[in-house]
């Protein structure tokens, strides 16, 4: 199978999973969610072994890392501008927005020292 056919099937899926997860939604049933998760997951895996060609590349792992490292500032300064808004407007008589900016505010600090940590980890463990 090709890369356009994977592609197809993987949207199908997508829509598959959205359309069942809405209905069991309706119905309450999460155990009706939950199979059409697991189905789906098997369905993408035994499609993704069947892909003759080569879904990931150096250039991928790359385009990725880039994504992920943008994404992971860019959230992280969001969520600290919002931090600062949000404590600031507490004082103007939005008593509870503090709490907001305060949980924001350690939330950026948590994402700024776990990607601090894994930079390190993974600095020294590829001979950085």
């Amino acid at each position: 199978m090709d890369r356009k056919t994977y592609y197809k099937i993987r949207a199908g899926v997508a829509a598959g999973i959205s359309m069942m997860m809405a209905y069991s939604v309706l119905n309450n049933s999460w155990a009706m969610a939950t199979g059409t998760v697991a189905l789906g997951m098997i369905i993408l895996v035994v499609a993704k072994k069947q892909v003759d060609a080569i879904l990931y590349d150096e250039r991928t792992k790359v385009i990725r890392e880039k994504a992920a490292n943008a994404t992971v500032g860019l959230v992280t300064v969001a969520f600290a501008v919002i931090a600062l808004i949000l404590i600031e407007t507490s004082y103007w008589g939005y008593p509870d927005n503090g709490l907001y900016g305060y949980l924001l505010a350690y939330i950026a600090l948590i994402i700024m020292c776990v990607n601090g940590f894994f930079n390190w980890y993974y600095n020294n463990r590829m001979g950085g």
